[in-house]
């Protein structure tokens, strides 16, 4: 009978696991036949807390083609330290006695000498996420990737085998899931920069698309993304960036427009990203036609405050200058700049609350952007004098300096 197909009382993990439940009835016992494991999990218990606990059944595996979930059967312990990805991560405890440590594949030995190795010359073929998982461990351990491990990615790499995966299996949704939460990692920690530049000189970007290569043009964009998440004015209206996502979406973004929302729709990233991307041309368009035309801070808030920040940021990373520094201005400084009055000021002044408060702020936002008025708290009194002069009590407050023939 098929690993798979065997009933859950046949796989050794699911007995034990069902053993602890009786001896343990407040855990909850989850039971996944298909891959001959289970899981404890206890929830606010007063001696384990929140503690979950795996337990699973010695297996083999295989995969019916590449980049696929596999399909695994029941094995010896050997067996199922085989399939791990690297020697460092086959090793394993023998809880019974005499304890002894298990090391079939000589991850001790690689331990010591501080190296990733591959356990099997296919595993990159059959799960090209595995590359990315050696060059996330090897930047966060400060390890080394082993030299045929290295000879065994460029060869999975080459040989096109991801491209006919992809042609032939579309969705391919076990790669895509792998993938995206493996970018998730790298993209989240601290060691980010050179694990991109890693993947970058391996060329395993073409795992996201064969066409995706870390040139220097966007390296360059990724850097400005990060400053610009770090130097960026966040509004209080809208959540912030979530660093990992714009990092990997200035990247997507480097693909050809067409392409852009449906790689993020296979890596499921969420809704606003792949409407981002699918949207970025024309709002680099529209961005690009509006600035040109811009000779005031006023005039180039005014085009850019409808486009969300992250498309922002993603567009100003793109663009060359001079563009690129009334992007920034508005990202760093002006988009911070507020009308030195407020609603409450307008009233003690005199003026009738209605549709003209807000013609009014604008305005004196846009004196304040393009220098008629002081800024912030010090320009309080020019800005009284100003509106007072522009929008004059008589012979109505509601009408605007246009209406009055101003």
């Amino acid at each position: 009978m098929d690993g798979c197909q065997q009933s859950v009382t046949e796989a050794a993990g699911v007995q034990l696991a069902q053993a602890l439940q009786r001896q343990y009835p407040e855990a909850r016992l989850e039971i996944h036949g298909k891959f001959q494991t289970a899981a404890l999990l206890w929830h606010r218990d007063g001696r384990f807390g929140n503690l979950g606990l795996d337990i699973a059944t010695a297996r083999t595996e295989f995969y019916p083609y590449p980049a696929a979930n596999p399909m695994v059967e029941a094995s010896s312990i050997r067996q199922d330290l085989y399939r791990r990805d690297f020697t460092i991560n086959s090793l394993a405890l023998q809880l019974t006695e005499p304890g002894e440590l298990l090391d079939y594949f000589g991850g001790l030995l690689d331990l010591g000498d501080r190296q990733i190795r591959v356990l099997h010359a296919n595993s990159f073929i059959e799960d090209p996420t595995r590359i990315y998982r050696a060059v996330r461990f090897a930047l966060r351990l400060g390890f080394e990737l082993e030299a045929q491990t290295r000879a065994y990615m460029t060869y999975a790499l080459d040989s096109g085998v991801y491209d006919r995966t992809q042609a032939e299996n579309p969705i391919t949704p076990a790669l895509q899931t792998r993938l995206r939460s493996e970018l998730e990692h790298i993209l989240t920690s601290p060691n980010w920069q050179p694990a991109l530049k890693l993947l970058g000189e391996l060329d395993a970007l073409k795992c996201i698309h064969n066409s995706l290569k870390l040139t220097p043009q966007l390296w360059r964009r990724i850097r400005l993304v990060d400053r610009a998440l770090a130097e960026a004015i966040q509004p209080s209206s809208a959540a912030p960036p979530t660093p990992w996502l714009l990092r990997l979406e200035i990247l997507l973004a480097d693909l050809a427009p067409a392409l852009r929302g449906e790689i993020a729709r296979k890596l499921q990233l969420p809704a606003d990203s792949i409407d981002r991307l699918g949207q970025l041309a024309t709002h680099q368009q529209q961005v690009s036609q509006q600035l040109s035309q811009a000779e005031q801070p006023s005039q180039v808030c005014a085009a850019l405050c409808v486009i969300d920040l992250p498309s922002l940021i993603l567009i100003a990373a793109a663009t060359e200058l001079p563009q690129r520094r009334q992007l920034w201005c508005y990202l760093t400084v002006w988009m911070g700049v507020k009308s030195p009055l407020d609603g409450n000021d307008l009233k003690q002044l005199g003026y009738k609350p209605g549709k003209a408060f807000k013609l009014m702020l604008e305005a004196l936002q846009g004196a304040a952007l393009d220098g008629k008025i002081a800024r912030g708290e010090a320009g309080r009194t020019g800005a009284i004098a100003w509106l007072q002069r522009h929008y004059p009590l008589s012979p109505s407050p509601l009408e605007t300096p246009q209406e009055q023939g101003l």
